[in-house]
């Protein structure tokens, strides 16, 4: 059963059989599978597609089929020209594939693919309407907005200008020469390289050589020519640049596994048979029994907006806090910085962290030699920020790591801050020894200078570089964890020693091997680290890509398959810290300063709610990300207080969580319930909205911080409905306070000002003064031992209610 959607665009088919040989093609393929199974082998992989599976094979992929009988799926096959015109480019990829990823967006792709193949059906199966026309591109506008890699994403874009010149120079000159005779060599010349050199070029870049693209291209054009006009085989084969019609004949049967002439009349018979009967019809009964209309349709559900709950105040437990306790700094010199320890000591007094985390304590600024053949290592400078640390009341949490100290402008756009880094990130410290050396001297020195008990509440974290990781590296890291573990509980058992700072986006296999071998090491981590940011790594062809993930639940779904991976490995008894957590690495994000970030860091807490021992917000303060571009009073940084100590909404997020109860009571989508057991509750919500095309087509640091309402999927209020039951009966009085665009947002405050850039010292007193929660108070009565709140939220709002019984 298939037809035409302007045929020269997109193409829908709905089959119940697998016949194809290992074939590529120009067009780009949706697979839909709707009922069987359905291997799909791309090179050397194979994708095992079940029900409900979505899956994208990008242009000119070779590629097979392998199908069970009982198989029923969709195909729309979809112009690369389309695409490639409408990005103008010529390098388009889609990650689409349902079988590796559990982000919400395939429910969204999966459901308008269900109302193309409704409307596909109750037509009859005509696509020469407008109806089904939309419902095709928009297929096409979620495909561009959630699972396109552009080629922007690529890694490593060193010399990217001129490679994307020499892949639009092949592209244009092929497609303007398919139909002359054409070699590997004239192309070679046209671009002054070498004949060996384009070979390889091919090979790596289009995954196929020069001859074989070029045949794929006219073929293409001939198969368009001989389904879709009247003209002789013989004039197609020489108007689409093949030398004989045998050769034509030859490539043809090659690719397809008929002649031209068999598959024209195939074609013209399929015609007839759909004139006289639409549809399959053993088809058309399959597909029915996906599409009966519910009593009240999708749309109408979804113009409803409601949360709602219903809890009862006696069942309640002992509150788990894991978002209260660590902030990340930064670089350890930066806490040698005044300034930088004025902001620690805002942080602990606001939000009452216990540990601060920093990285890079042998950089130059510390003067350590771990060189030094005599062992005369100088702490002198380390000691000054233990010290300061510990005036204070908080504790260390080092990272061991050698990390850049980098501005991250976006994805692929770094800028390290200290050129003498380059040296220093060079040095070898991983040679085991002389790491051995250095832990016991320093360990020595710390229980000496601090004592025991002091140092038995620090931690340490041993980073694995994500850099180096390969199985290879795996026994290497191992055997330096070990030393480091063994050689800390030797001075101190109290001190807790975790790794590896695993990041996410890495390969899934890969991880879940590294788990299992490192429970099988002698020395077990006190904790497993992880570091998640919502990207998506992959790769095509020899190119590796990163990309912004558009799962609005990538935090959840991450976790959920790490922990799973966790307890594969037998690891699950070990304490999970989520060291490094935020929804972008850059530091040039204005979503970093607006009410986004407050309402997305209380969504995730609340998603992953009882499931994580700790988490830590990436970053303090935006004072250790200050560079030349950073004159204005906001630069999109990822700290939760401006350089002037002014709190964001991403901070009040924090001191709104920090306000609950010491007892937990309940929680759903954007809300959870506390009490202190004695008629008061506290509750945090939130109506944190996901991220749009307009965000995922704009690089971090390019957004408009005057239109941010652009770079959401809608701005829909949310109406929280609570019931909470056996409540003590009595008046109780409600405080409501709201961080919100209106009421509290330093980023939207300054545009109320026009976003000015001389500000003096008594305007900043000024920012400090408003920027603060909106608070509202009244007064209920409960009814039945029963009270029932109705909180309105605006878009990207957080709150915290306070519920306190008064006396008559």
């Amino acid at each position: 059963m298939e037809q035409d959607t302007r045929r020269d665009k997109l193409k829908l088919s709905v089959l119940n059989e697998v016949d194809e040989l290992e074939h590529f093609h120009q067009d780009i393929e949706l697979l839909y599978l709707l009922e069987g199974t359905l291997d799909v082998t791309i090179g050397e992989q194979t994708t095992h597609m079940k029900e409900n599976d979505v899956l994208v094979v990008n242009a000119n992929k070779k590629h097979m089929l392998s199908g069970s009988e009982d198989i029923l799926y969709m195909q729309i096959m979809i112009s690369y020209n389309l695409v490639s015109d409408v990005f103008q480019s010529i390098d388009v990829i889609f990650w689409c594939d349902s079988t590796k990823d559990e982000s919400d967006r395939y429910d969204e792709l999966r459901k308008i693919l269900r109302a193309l193949l409704n409307h596909y059906l109750e037509t009859h199966g005509n696509t020469a309407n407008f109806g089904h026309i939309a419902l095709c591109y928009r297929v096409m506008d979620i495909l561009s907005m959630y699972f396109l890699v552009q080629a922007a994403d690529r890694e490593n874009m060193d010399d990217k200008d001129k490679f994307e010149d020499r892949i639009l120079q092949i592209n244009n000159y092929i497609r303007a020469n398919y139909n002359q005779p054409i070699s590997l060599k004239d192309l070679a010349d046209k671009l002054y390289l070498s004949n060996g050199y384009l070979s390889r070029f091919f090979k790596r870049n289009y995954g196929m050589s020069f001859a074989e693209y070029l045949t794929n291209i006219r073929l293409f054009h001939a198969v368009d020519e001989l389904l879709y006009s009247s003209a002789p085989i013989t004039r197609i084969a020489y108007d689409n640049g093949f030398a004989s019609v045998a050769v034509f004949n030859k490539v043809f049967k090659k690719a397809y596994g008929e002649t031209p002439s068999a598959m024209r009349k195939k074609a013209k018979e399929q015609k007839q048979e759909q004139k006289e009967e639409k549809q399959n019809p053993e088809i058309e009964k399959r597909l029915e029994k996906y599409f009966i209309v519910d009593s009240q349709s999708e749309e109408e559900q979804d113009k409803l907006s409601v949360c709602q709950g219903e809890h009862s105040v006696l069942q309640s437990e002992k509150i788990k806090n894991s978002w209260g306790n660590t902030i990340n700094i930064g670089v350890a010199s930066e806490l040698l910085r005044s300034e930088v320890q004025e902001h620690v000591m805002m942080l602990k007094q606001a939000l009452g962290f216990k540990y601060i985390r920093f990285w890079n304590i042998f950089s130059p600024e510390f003067l350590i030699n771990v060189d030094d053949p005599k062992e005369n290592y100088n702490f002198t400078r380390l000691d000054s920020i233990f010290d300061f640390l510990i005036n204070l009341d908080l504790k260390p949490h080092i990272d061991f790591g050698v990390k850049s100290h980098m501005i991250v402008y976006n994805i692929n756009k770094l800028q390290i801050c200290d050129e003498r880094e380059k040296d220093y990130l060079s040095i070898d410290f991983m040679e085991p020894k002389k790491w051995e050396r250095f832990l016991n001297a320093f360990m020595q020195h710390l229980i000496y200078r601090y004592g025991r008990s002091e140092v038995d509440s620090w931690r340490v974290e041993y980073w694995f570089n994500e850099g180096q990781w390969k199985k290879s590296a795996f026994d290497q890291y191992f055997e330096l964890f070990d030393i480091t573990y063994r050689t800390i509980k030797k001075y101190s058992e109290g001190m807790e020693v975790g790794g590896s700072g695993l990041r996410l986006d890495l390969d899934a296999k890969l991880r879940e091997y590294f788990l299992k071998t490192w429970n099988e090491q002698h020395c077990r981590p006190d904790f497993i680290s992880i570091y998640i940011y919502n990207y998506e790594r992959g790769k095509e062809n020899d190119d590796r890509y990163a990309k912004r993930s558009t799962d609005d639940d990538f935090f959840l779904h991450n976790i959920n398959s790490v922990k799973e991976q966790i307890a594969e490995a037998k690891m699950d008894d070990i304490k999970l810290y989520i060291t490094e957590w935020n929804f972008t690495a850059s530091v040039r994000n204005y979503l970093n300063d607006s009410c986004f970030g407050g309402a997305y860091i209380i969504k995730n807490i609340l998603d992953l709610y009882g499931q994580l021992d700790e988490v830590a917000h990436y970053l303090g303060t935006d004072r250790t990300q200050q560079y030349y571009d950073t004159n204005e009073l906001l630069f999109g940084g990822a700290g939760i207080l401006t350089k002037d100590g002014i709190l964001k909404p991403s901070g009040f997020a924090f001191d709104f969580l920090n306000r609950l109860y010491p007892y937990y009571v309940g929680h759903g989508e954007n809300y959870l319930v506390s009490t202190d057991q004695h008629d008061s509750y506290g509750i945090v919500c939130h109506n944190q909205k996901g991220l749009s095309y307009n965000y995922y087509f704009t690089k971090e640091d390019e957004l408009e911080k005057e239109h941010l309402w652009r770079y959401f999927e809608n701005r829909d209020e949310l109406e929280l409905s609570l019931k909470l039951k056996d409540m003590s009966e009595g008046t109780y009085q409600i405080k409501v306070y709201r961080i919100n665009e209106k009421n509290g947002s330093v980023i939207s405050i300054w545009g109320e000002l026009d976003y000015e850039k001389g500000l003096s010292r008594n305007d900043i007193k000024y920012f400090r003064r408003v920027c603060e929660p909106k608070l509202t108070i009244q007064k209920m009565k409960t009814e039945q031992n029963e009270m029932n709140l109705n909180i309105k939220l605006i878009a990207n709002e957080i709150a915290f209610i306070r519920i306190r019984k008064i006396s008559e």
